[in-house]
């Protein structure tokens, strides 16, 4: 029997949820918070549909999410989820009020959840999953996570009470290949793509975890993505079941067992084949055919909060998310885009201001990799917004020529100085800056029309 209080959190938090969607709010988790304060167990005493999915780890999460909501929705199925990546206390409460009906019985199909790997060891055993996707690990916000042995110990401990959820891991990443012993465990991959090696600032595999020998690399794809092996103690990489072979602008091979299929691409960029290879893993081991995850994949996209792409007079505009306070995450961004072919223009909207204080903590720009933007094939990079001359300090320090910058606080102030003889317009931007870069991107899409 479950207790009054979960009633009145359930139903006040339904009202809720109708309230805030008239009032044009419909992705506000505050009703997650509303129905937690009723009933502090809320999301354990929910009745969960038969699948419950939890997407976690440093990266990846909402794109995965969100796209294995959308081929659920597309295939027919009803879900409940936290599309816009509300993945903490309120969000996973807020999703497990649109799982039931108000008498708390499920009326979805399936639950798709992202969740913060840093309250693992509290929130995932309440939801109760039956499958796990964990997309990597790594340093993360000195507001959040920080060192990645954070959130490896709170999964760790997550998963220790969960023993009969499948894991979906990603096999060439040493800081989580190797949760979950006592799980059924699905290892998904990529091939050494033969690219040659950019050069890191800051390294988050430096030892083994079994003998702290100094690991060896056969091959890396970025950061310390790769395959490895210690000359210690003999630990390596497990072999993954899904292993993208190959891949291009259009499409991606995936090997099982001695089997290979080909399936259309979502994004070319190397962390996005990673997200992909895992949805394919899933829905392979969901029991889906090859041919219908084709068919589940057409016209599915990224979400438009990570990545927008454009096409005008032959110039591509990217407009492409690049996580503030996160030095893993924004190096990764410029790793990706340093090996993109053609001659590029970069414009870097990394303010992120939390507060009316307009305070913010910019040390991680010190641990960002910036240095790959030294590259002869960058033209001119645009840097705009607060915190201009801050990352104007930080490139004169990576060694970039500064007669190749150009550095304005105003955002109008961007236009003139764009140059239109390159392949590629990229627009990096901080997730607090979101609506800005949307509308930046739409005057350069207008500027590029009108020649």
């Amino acid at each position: 029997m479950r207790s009054i209080n979960y009633w009145l959190g359930l139903w006040s938090g339904k009202l809720a949820i109708k309230a805030f969607a008239l009032k044009g709010n419909p992705n506000d988790d505050r009703p997650g918070i509303l129905a937690r304060r009723f009933d502090e167990r809320f999301i354990a005493d929910t009745k969960k549909p038969e699948h419950v999915l939890i997407v976690s780890g440093t990266n990846g999460k909402s794109s995965i999410t969100n796209i294995i909501n959308s081929m659920y929705r597309k295939a027919g199925l009803t879900t409940a989820c936290n599309e816009a990546g509300k993945n903490t206390f309120a969000g996973e409460a807020w999703t497990m009020l649109k799982s039931n009906n108000i008498f708390g019985k499920p009326c979805v199909d399936a639950i798709i959840m992202e969740a913060d790997e840093l309250f693992a060891r509290i929130t995932f055993p309440e939801i109760e999953p039956d499958c796990m996707i964990i997309t990597n690990l790594g340093r993360d916000s000195m507001f959040k996570n920080g060192n990645p042995e954070i959130p490896y110990a709170s999964l760790s401990e997550a998963i220790e009470k969960l023993p009969d959820t499948k894991l979906f891991l990603n096999a060439d990443d040493p800081l989580s290949c190797f949760l979950g012993e006592n799980n059924k465990r699905i290892y998904y991959g990529v091939v050494d793509l033969g690219k040659k090696d950019t050069e890191n600032t800051n390294s988050d595999f430096s030892v083994c975890p079994r003998c702290a020998g100094i690991p060896v690399y056969e091959y890396r794809n970025y950061r310390h993505i790769g395959r490895f092996y210690c000359p210690e103690c003999g630990l390596r990489s497990p072999e993954p079941d899904y292993l993208c072979t190959a891949y291009d602008s259009e499409k991606m091979s995936v090997k099982e067992k001695d089997e290979e299929y080909q399936y259309p691409i979502i994004s070319d960029t190397i962390y996005n084949v990673y997200n992909q290879t895992a949805i394919i893993a899933y829905f392979r081991q969901m029991g889906y055919t090859p041919e219908r995850i084709c068919e589940l994949l057409e016209g599915i996209r990224l979400p438009s909060i990570r990545e927008e792409i454009v096409e005008v007079n032959d110039i591509k505009i990217i407009r492409r998310a690049m996580k503030g306070q996160n030095a893993y995450a924004a190096s990764t961004v410029l790793e990706a885009l340093r090996k993109t072919d053609g001659e590029k223009e970069v414009i870097l909207m990394l303010d992120e201001i939390p507060d009316e204080t307009g305070m913010e903590t910019i040390c991680w720009i010190w641990d960002t990799n910036f240095e790959l933007l030294n590259d002869p094939k960058i033209k001119k990079i645009i840097i705009a917004g607060k915190r201009h001359l801050d990352h104007k300090v930080r490139l004169l320090y990576a060694g970039i020529d500064e007669n190749r910058m150009v550095d304005v606080e105003d955002d109008q102030d961007i236009y003139p100085h764009l140059i239109k003889d390159v392949d590629k317009i990229f627009v990096l931007y901080d997730v607090m800056a979101l609506t800005r870069s949307r509308i930046v991107t739409d005057r350069i899409v207008e500027i590029l029309k009108a020649e």
